[in-house]
């Protein structure tokens, strides 16, 4: 089969197969960027009961103002200089592709499609369960709202990426609003606030040190994933960086504002769950703020799981075109530029997933998370070395103390996690698990190569293109 050869203007990165997404007059800008990235990373407090149910009040807040400056920063600087050199569609992959090799490049996208199948599977659940918390709903009820949920995105997603820029937009506007209000109704608990009775220090801090961390981590990670969208954005080489950068504090007060609010007082982690900003709201603004704050959490999972989709359905495709997945899923619908048969197989597969059940394992999901995440710091490094003529292309500063510091914080953050929740708690068991599920990444990449010819070589894509 003829390879297409579409060569990314000034990015040095050829890519083969199937039809380019690009096209003038359908990319995204910066204000839908903003709130699209908002939604991937956050989406609004909800989702932050479990640090607090796991570390304690104190401590949780004091996480979410220490893990933006050892991971979020680093990652988002990371991403926009690495979407600055190679503004392409898939984003994250060619560049480990590039700076590591075929291999770790595919180990790149295999680490990412384990950890999003946990994370995709689990919005279309926590949609139905926060609109529980407004009337009862059956299991066959919530597993029928969350397939709903699924197929609708999948909907919007094939609308095109500026549909769901400006659903985006929209929709960050309707789930903040409750958010807002709670901090607004609150303020007098921050002017005022009362720390928590609840030691910061207790028994088994380390545990609960390691279990926060987990998962106030995964509520802040995933600031490179929409460079796989990079050729769908208005000027992506400045915008992404401009995008991090606004959506970084966004990000920090939308968790510490509302969290501050709730925990003010005499809190104990034994009582939060999820759903307990709402009973927050109840407490404070009476059935009104409460029922707004459940309805929010309801909108968040539904933004982020559709802004998700935008990238991760965006993966098979791009893998397709590299020749590890059948080259039938490059097929572009013309009306909106939309994979539309990777969207459909991605919308099929979590369908598959969100009746079994799946239980949201943070450590699994974080572990898988941090393995492509070095992959992508390692990949800096050497793509200084081997493209060290950027042309006024944002690059990270302070020479090589700023590149190492910046690849070298999120990975010690990363050990950190990992050796607390090995250490003091029951975390030995995930991580054998996911070293288990790791460990097959070299048979699926020898598989795929096998079956679907995997990408060409440089010269081999030249030849084609020339014959």
């Amino acid at each position: 089969m003829p390879v297409v050869v579409t060569q990314v203007p000034d990015s040095g990165v050829s890519l083969s197969g199937g039809e380019p997404l690009s096209r003038a007059g359908r990319r995204l800008g910066l204000l839908p960027l903003v709130c699209v990235m908002y939604l991937v990373i956050s989406g609004g407090a909800y989702g932050l009961e479990d640090a607090v149910h796991a570390a304690g009040p104190k401590l949780a807040v004091l996480l979410c103002l220490l893990v933006p400056l050892t991971l979020s920063l680093p990652t988002g600087l990371m991403a926009a200089e690495l979407t600055a050199l190679m503004p392409v569609e898939g984003g994250f992959y060619f560049w480990v592709k590039e700076g590591l090799g075929p291999f770790a490049g595919f180990a790149e996208a295999y680490f990412t499609m384990l950890y999003t199948g946990v994370d995709m599977a689990i919005y279309p659940v926590l949609f139905a369960s926060y609109l529980s918390f407004l009337a009862p709903i059956s299991p066959t009820v919530q597993a029928i709202l969350a397939i709903s949920i699924v197929w609708l995105a999948g909907l919007l997603n094939l609308a095109g990426i500026r549909p769901v820029g400006f659903a985006s937009v929209l929709l960050a506007a309707l789930l903040l609003s409750p958010m807002a209000a709670l901090v607004i109704a609150g303020l007098p608990r921050i002017v005022h606030f009362v720390a928590p009775a609840e030691a910061l220090f207790r028994p088994g801090f380390a545990g609960a040190l390691g279990a926060g961390l987990t998962v106030v981590i995964w509520n802040f990670s995933g600031w490179e994933n929409l460079s796989v969208v990079a050729g769908e954005l208005e000027d992506a080489g400045r915008n992404y960086l401009r995008a991090v950068l606004v959506t970084i504090p966004l990000v920090v007060a939308g968790y510490v504002l509302p969290l501050l609010v709730s925990v003010s007082g005499n809190v104990s982690a034994a009582d939060w769950r999820v759903g307990s900003f709402s009973h927050v709201g109840y407490a404070i603004g009476g059935p009104i703020l409460g029922a707004s704050l459940a309805i929010g959490g309801a909108l968040m999972a539904f933004s982020v799981f559709e802004a998700a989709m935008l990238w991760v359905s965006r993966m098979p495709y791009v893998l397709a075109r590299e020749g590890y997945l059948p080259r039938s899923l490059t097929g572009v619908w013309q009306a909106t530029v939309a994979p539309w048969k990777s969207i459909l197989v991605s919308c099929a597969i979590f369908t598959v997933l969100v009746p079994l059940g799946f239980v949201a394992l943070v450590v699994l999901d974080v572990f898988f998370y941090m393995a492509a995440l070095v992959l992508e710091m390692a990949a800096m490094v050497r793509l200084r070395r081997l493209r060290p003529e950027r042309d006024g292309r944002f690059t990270v500063g302070a020479g090589r103390f700023g590149l190492y510091l910046v690849a070298g914080l999120p990975v010690l953050t990363w050990l950190a996690t990992f050796g607390l929740a090995i250490s003091h708690g029951d975390g030995h068991v995930d991580f054998l698990v996911a070293i288990a599920l790791g460990a097959t990444v070299w048979p699926a990449y020898a598989i795929a190569r096998r079956r679907y010819g995997g990408p060409a070589s440089a010269e081999e894509r030249v030849v084609t293109a020339e014959g």
